[in-house]
């Protein structure tokens, strides 16, 4: 009689311990992927983008799609609420989609939340805001990226590429006279600078500060670098993108990227992501070491947070490809307009006829940009000699 009451014991110990734990498993939490992820109206990707969650949004599962491939979802600390796709999701624990997250089909007509964490009625559906991180390094060089950069020269010069040219990708910041034509035509001021003037001497002997460029022209966007309508037909084959024709011409060693504003209008941030490693895999296929940059804008140029959004694709694709960022949006942020000029875009300057390193660098965008490039030559070209 004892054992009986004790298997008896035993087994409601059981039961109970077993409720509590199916009690503590009902809230499903998980986190976004590592990109920013569009919130929408209706479990489709058709539907209305209401916000966009930042990477690693943590959230709080309140139902599925019947397909179980959208999650309706709630994100506390952001005060949002809707629906995003399952695929870009991670959740805290194993779970059984289909038979733990009951069916819905509502149409989230607001992502606002009350204090209670129930939908708010009567408000605009707000733009989650994707502050900038201002704490990352202004130049990305870890050794995964040192150990790429050495394979990628070493297979330059199997090539032949020529160790002293580098290129440029870019648009109006980058493209004409604007960006290091000032250390080519000698109207420059090193200040205490002066371990970089090899690099000034050598870059300036294969003209390559100031030639013109196929892959960067005016009004550039990723799509355009692509394209071999945009080819100049001068100096480009048929059928070749300005990309590839400047690679082929100038047999350069290195390759400086700053490009994206344009793409902001005619591109999601994910095709914009899938463009740029496109660029960094052709230019490190044909021995030319990558060097990205991201882009500083005005507080003007927010709107739905596109800067911030595309830069982080900048910085995923670096991180990814291990090759070198020049982070000017991070270094620049405290800069003067975030070191623009009075149209909120284009790098500010004090003197456009000359640069110099006199403390220029310290207040003005282009100034800083140009020094960032010319150290960065030189680190590389001492690590690779």
């Amino acid at each position: 009689m004892l054992k009986q009451r004790f298997g008896l014991f035993v087994i409601l110990l059981l039961v109970l311990v077993s409720s509590s734990l199916v009690g503590a498993q009902d809230v499903i939490r998980g986190t976004t992927s590592g990109q920013v992820l569009n919130v929408r109206e209706l479990p489709d990707r058709a539907s209305t983008a209401l916000a966009q969650f930042p990477p690693h949004t943590d959230f709080i599962v309140e139902a599925r799609n019947e397909a179980a491939d959208w999650l309706l979802v709630t994100a506390p600390a952001l005060n949002l609420r809707g629906w995003i796709a399952i695929g870009f999701v991670t959740f805290e624990r194993e779970v059984r989609v289909s038979q733990e997250i009951p069916v819905s089909t509502e149409q989230v007509n607001t992502t606002t939340m009350n204090a209670n964490g129930a939908p708010a009625g009567g408000e605009a559906a707000p733009v989650a805001i994707i502050p900038d991180n201002i704490d990352y390094p202004a130049v990305y060089m870890p050794e995964a990226v040192w150990r790429n950069v050495r394979n990628i020269w070493a297979r330059g010069r199997q090539l032949g590429n020529d160790p002293w040219v580098l290129m440029k990708v870019g648009e109006s910041n980058t493209a004409g006279t604007v960006y290091l034509c000032n250390f080519e035509w000698r109207a420059y001021d090193l200040g205490t600078y002066t371990h970089l003037q090899g690099i000034v001497d050598g870059f300036s002997a294969t003209g390559s500060f100031c030639r013109v460029n196929a892959s960067a022209q005016n009004g550039f966007a990723t799509v355009n670098a692509l394209d071999p309508m945009f080819a100049p037909a001068d100096i480009c084959q048929p059928n070749e993108s300005p990309l590839a024709c400047e690679v082929r011409r100038s047999r350069a060693s290195f390759a400086f990227i700053y490009i994206g504003l344009a793409d902001t209008g005619i591109l999601t941030p994910a095709e914009y992501n899938a463009n740029l490693r496109e660029i960094v895999r052709y230019l490190s296929d044909n021995g030319v070491v990558p060097i990205l940059g991201t882009w500083p804008t005005a507080d003007s140029f927010n709107t739905n947070n596109r800067p911030q959004l595309f830069n982080e694709e900048i910085r995923d694709v670096a991180h990814a490809l291990n090759v070198p960022l020049l982070d000017f949006r991070a270094a620049l942020f405290n800069y003067d307009n975030h070191g623009t000029g009075p149209d909120g875009y284009h790098l500010s300057v004090r003197d456009t006829t000359r640069s110099e390193f006199g403390g220029d660098e310290l207040t003005y965008g282009r100034t800083y940009r140009e020094l960032q490039s010319l150290q960065i030559l030189y680190d590389l070209m001492s690590a690779m000699n």
